[in-house]
C-alpha cells in the first residue's frame, strides 16, 4: 500500500539488507520536516522568533536528508547522525529558551530510539545517546534554578506541551510501524525470490539430467564405435605374424576417444603391405573416414593390387566415386603406403602428403611424397592424379617410420611452441638402435614432457618398423607369449605411471597457481 506514494516507495536499485536503514530515514526526513514546519507556524504565532528562524534551518537540514537517503551512494550513518544531532540541539534550544513545561525535552528520549532502532549499537550511538541523557538531565537542573529565556502565554506553553506530547508519540508510532512494514516487505520479497531461485534450481536439475543422460548415451555410442574402430586395426598378433615380434612398434594415441589416425598391414603374394593414414579431423568424423578408408584398401588388394602407387590412384578413384554427388565435401586423408618385397631386397613407398623416414647406416633420409591428398582432386582439378613410386633398396638393416603429423605440431616446451619435424628426426637418430619396445616408450614419455599441461593438439600416430635380411628367423617364444610381454609387461606399466605424472604435475600447478 506504502509503495503507492513515491516519495515512500523502496527505490529498486537499493538492496535488500538497506531496506530497514531506508525506511528509518525516510520518516525522520518526512517526520522531521513535517514537524518543524508546523512548530516554525507556532513560533511565529506565539512570538518566538529566534526558534522560528531554527525551524526555517531545520526544515532546510531534514529536506537535504530525505533526498540524499534516496541516493544510490548515501552514508546511513553520517545521515542519522546528523538527524539525531539536529533533535537534539532542537530540543535543548527550545527548553532553554521557553522552558520545561513545553515539554521539548521528550524528542531527547525519541533520538535514543532512532539509534537503537536502526540497529545501529556503535560507538557513535553509544556518544549521541549520551549526549541526549545527559542534555536531559543538564536541562531539568537548569529549568529547576533557572527561568526561560522568553516568557509566552499561558496558552503557548499548554499548546507547545500538548503537541510535542502528542507529536513524539506520533514519530515513535510511525517510525517503528514503518520500519516494520519495510522490514516485512523486504523478507517477503526475499522469500518470493528464494521460491523462483528454488523454482529455478529445479528446473536446472531437471535439465541437468537430461544432458547427462544424453552425454551417458553419447559416451556409450563413442566408446561402442572405438570397439570397432580397434576391430578394425591390425591386432598384436597380426603386426607380429606379418612383421615379427622384436622388429615393429606402434605409438597411438588419439586426441579424442576415437581417432582419426589409423594404421593397416596385409601381407599378399609374399609382399608386405603397410599403411598409416591420417584422415580430416579426429574424433567421430575423422573415425568415419578410418574406416571408409580402411575398407577401401581392403578392396584395392583383394584386387590384386601391391604397389604403393597404384594404391593410392585406386584409393583416390574410389574416393571420387563416392563422393560424386556431393561438390561440397572436402574431407579425405594423408597417407602413405610401403609395400615390402623381401625376395627383391626392395621397399615401394608412395605417399599422398605424408612421408617416410628411414636411417641406413646412421643417416637419416626422409621422401616428403607428392603434395596432394586423398580427395584434394575435388577442390583442385588442375593437380595430377597419378602418384610417384619410390624404390628404396633393404638389402642392408633400415629402420622406417610412418607418421601422421600430429607429434611434430604438438605444442609445449619452454616456449610453447610446434615439437616441428626436425626434432621428431633428431628424436628417430637418437633412439633406431634401440629395441622397438623401448622406443615406443620413448616417444609417449618425450610428447608427455614436451606437452607438459597443454592439451593434445591431435591425434598421433607413429609406426616404426625395422628390416634386417641378416636377421636370424629362429623364435625363442611362441607368438602369443611375445604378444602377452609386448602388451603388458612393459606398454600398460608405462601408461599408468605417465598418467599418475601427469595428475601429480597438474595437481603442483593448480596448488603453485592459487598460492
Amino acid at each position: 500500500m506504502l509503495d503507492s506514494i513515491p516519495f515512500l516507495r523502496v527505490p529498486k536499485h537499493l538492496a535488500p539488507e538497506k531496506h530497514r536503514d531506508f525506511a528509518i530515514l525516510t520518516m525522520v526526513g518526512v517526520l522531521g520536516f513535517s514537524a518543524h514546519v508546523v512548530f516554525l507556524i507556532c513560533f511565529l504565532i506565539f512570538g518566538v522568533y529566534s526558534m522560528a528562524y531554527f525551524n526555517i534551518a531545520s526544515c532546510f537540514l531534514f529536506a537535504v536528508i530525505f533526498m540524499a537517503n534516496r541516493q544510490i551512494d548515501s552514508n546511513t550513518s553520517t545521515l542519522l547522525t546528523v538527524a539525531i544531532g539536529e533533535i537534539i540541539l532542537h530540543a535543548i534550544c527550545a527548553v532553554i529558551i521557553i522552558g520545561w513545561d513545553s515539554n521539548f525535552h521528550y524528542y531527547l528520549f525519541l533520538a535514543m530510539m532512532t539509534s537503537f532502532l536502526t540497529g545501529r549499537v556503535g560507538m557513535t550511538s553509544y556518544f549521541s545517546n549520551g549526549i541526549a541523557f545527559f542534555s536531559y538531565l543538564a536541562l531539568y537542573f537548569y529549568t529547576s534554578n533557572f527561568a526561560p529565556l522568553q516568557e509566552i502565554s499561558e496558552t503557548g506553553k499548554f499548546t507547545f506541551g500538548i503537541m510535542n506530547l502528542i507529536s513524539a508519540g506520533i514519530m515513535v508510532v510511525t517510525i517503528t510501524a514503518y520500519f516494520n512494514y519495510v522490514a516485512s516487505e523486504s523478507a517477503r520479497k526475499f522469500i518470493a525470490s528464494n521460491t523462483e531461485l528454488s523454482q529455478q534450481t529445479e528446473e536446472l536439475k531437471t535439465q541437468s539430467e537430461k544432458l547427462s543422460k544424453a552425454n551417458t548415451h553419447t559416451m556409450d555410442s563413442i566408446k561402442y564405435a572405438l570397439r570397432i574402430q580397434e576391430a578394425m586395426l591390425p591386432s598384436s598378433k597380426e603386426l607380429t605374424q606379418i612383421l615379427g615380434n622384436e622388429n615393429y612398434m606402434v605409438f597411438y594415441s588419439p586426441k579424442d576417444i576415437i581417432s582419426g589416425d589409423f594404421f593397416w598391414c596385409k601381407e599378399v603374394k609374399n609382399k608386405k603391405i603397410i599403411a598409416l593414414g591420417d584422415c580430416t579431423g579426429h574424433g567421430v568424423p575423422g573415425a568415419m573416414l578410418t574406416m571408409i578408408g580402411e575398407s577401401l584398401l581392403n578392396s584395392i588388394i583383394e584386387k590384386g593390387i601391391t604397389q604403393p602407387s597404384l594404391i593410392l590412384d585406386a584409393l583416390q578413384d574410389y574416393f571420387s566415386t563416392l563422393f560424386i554427388s556431393r561438390n561440397d565435401v572436402r574431407d579425405g586423408m594423408d597417407i602413405s603406403i610401403c609395400t615390402i618385397d623381401s625376395n627383391q631386397n626392395q621397399l615401394s613407398f608412395a605417399g599422398a602428403k605424408a612421408p617416410l623416414t628411414y636411417i641406413q647406416n646412421g643417416k637419416i633420409k626422409a621422401i616428403k611424397g607428392d603434395r596432394m591428398s586423398i580427395g584434394q582432386t575435388f577442390t583442385r582439378k588442375f593437380i595430377p592424379r597419378d602418384f610417384t613410386n619410390h624404390q628404396i633398396d633393404i638389402s642392408i638393416p633400415t629402420t622406417f617410420y610412418m607418421y601422421s603429423d600430429g607429434y611434430q605440431d604438438q605444442f609445449g616446451g619452454k616456449n610453447n611452441t610446434k615439437f616441428y619435424s626436425k626434432n621428431l628426426r633428431k628424436l628417430l637418430l637418437e633412439i633406431y638402435e634401440q629395441p622397438m619396445k623401448k622406443q615406443r616408450l620413448v616417444f609417449k614419455r618425450t610428447l608427455f614432457k614436451w606437452r607438459n599441461l597443454n592439451k593434445q593438439t591431435d591425434d598421433v600416430t607413429i609406426l616404426g618398423f625395422k628390416i634386417d635380411p641378416n636377421e636370424s628367423q629362429e623364435k625363442t617364444k611362441s607368438i602369443e607369449e611375445q604378444i602377452i610381454e609386448n602388451e603388458y609387461n612393459d606398454d600398460k606399466l608405462s601408461d599408468e605411471i605417465i598418467q599418475k605424472q601427469l595428475e601429480i604435475r597438474k595437481i603442483l600447478y593448480e596448488e603453485n597457481y592459487r598460492s
